[in-house]
């Protein structure tokens, strides 16, 4: 892996992703080598993955809001990303930090139809340092499957661009 190529990969095995579901119905991880320079904690690379959407992601979480709103599922909240304390039960957009680790943050969100979970695992192998963005998903009914059709195809599209962002503007 070379600098600001992101790999596809399962999700590590112990970390809270793998273990936030009995069940998980649908997973996908994405894995990126930090600069060998940057200096980050797990706090400061969940804000900047957080505020490395494309524009093209923000413009379809604003469409996906308004779509979801007239059949009663929760949309995300506009929060400054950079004055979030990542504590748990703290609110960030259509994340709440559900757990921690000292290197790793669980973020996610429970509504009627599915609950999912993302990581933001910190990880150093052989004096590299890693970053691994792993998503859980567990289907609560027949509407969390329809919904996570059209999402999943898109899903497997924004996460990869936004940890190339993140990596590429440490």
């Amino acid at each position: 892996m070379g600098k600001y190529i992101i790999e596809e990969t399962s999700v590590p095995k112990n970390s809270l992703a793998d273990q936030a579901f009995p069940c998980i119905h649908y997973s996908d991880s994405y894995k990126a080598i930090l600069p060998s320079e940057s200096t980050c904690n797990v706090e400061s690379i969940t804000r900047l993955f957080l505020t490395s959407a494309p524009t093209w992601v923000t413009n379809l979480m604003k469409i996906r809001d308004q779509l979801v709103s007239l059949i009663g599922l929760k949309t995300s909240s506009r929060s400054k990303i950079q004055n979030i304390t990542l504590k748990q039960g703290s609110s960030i957009g259509i994340f709440r930090v559900i757990n921690r680790a000292s290197n790793e943050i669980l973020l996610g969100e429970d509504d009627r139809h599915l609950n999912f979970r993302v990581s933001i695992l910190l990880d150093e192998v052989d004096e590299l340092k890693y970053v691994t963005i792993s998503t859980t998903v567990y289907f609560n009914n027949w509407l969390g499957r329809l919904y996570f059709i059209v999402v999943r195809r898109v899903h497997k599209a924004i996460v990869p661009a936004m940890l190339k962002n993140m990596v590429r503007n440490i």
